[in-house]
């Protein structure tokens, strides 16, 4: 279990950081603009800094991806990951593998704990598993200030999460959207902070 790091947007930092050296990564994105076939140029830091106040240790960051690319070939309602999930799987856990994780929150579909698996094989982490989305709001917004949180959900339920937590409504995934990255910082007494990245192979 990695130490709780209480400076969550440093964990951000961390995470753009790492998303900028990542092979084939695509470049990061503000929300709410999503023109299709279009990159942004990545933000500097001082854009991350700025809707967060790092001296409050009560702040929660949310980072929320849906489960990586699973097989087309097998059937069945609970189908595992592809070789090219996989592959983004352990993207996932090369680009979050230093940003202060504290919990993991995944479906009980088999995607999507694979998803993340690596990532936690390397932090020695065990996974939350919610089956829930109303749940899963209520407990991101409750039990886990001052932590960093890794949310695995799926195309219909990033964006239900996001919009409860932020007031803001995002558009759906795309078909073979598998590389979107929302993260979301909760600061009590203060808006929700919301930024949409990129990781791992564009769609």
């Amino acid at each position: 279990m990695v130490p709780r790091n209480p400076w969550n947007i440093l964990a951000v930092l961390a995470l753009l950081a790492a998303a900028v050296t990542a092979p084939r990564v695509a470049t990061a994105q503000s929300a709410p603009a999503d023109t299709a076939g279009t990159r942004a140029v990545v933000p500097t830091a001082a854009s991350f800094v700025a809707p967060v106040d790092t001296a409050d240790a009560s702040a929660t960051t949310i980072l929320l991806v849906r489960h990586a690319e699973k097989s087309t070939t097998l059937l069945g309602h609970d189908v595992p990951l592809s070789t090219a999930g996989a592959i983004r799987a352990r993207e996932l856990a090369r680009v979050m593998g230093d940003a202060g994780i504290d919990t993991i929150v995944v479906t009980p579909y088999q995607r999507n704990r694979q998803t993340v698996a690596p990532l936690a094989e390397r932090l020695g982490d065990s996974l939350l598993v919610i089956d829930s989305v109303d749940e899963t709001i209520r407990r991101l917004r409750d039990d886990f200030h001052g932590q960093t949180v890794l949310v695995v959900g799926h195309s219909n339920t990033v964006p239900v999460i996001v919009e409860a937590l932020t007031g803001r409504k995002v558009p759906p995934f795309g078909d073979g959207e598998y590389d979107r990255l929302e993260v979301v910082t909760l600061t009590p007494g203060r808006p929700a902070a919301y930024v949409r990245l990129r990781y791992g192979a564009a769609r």
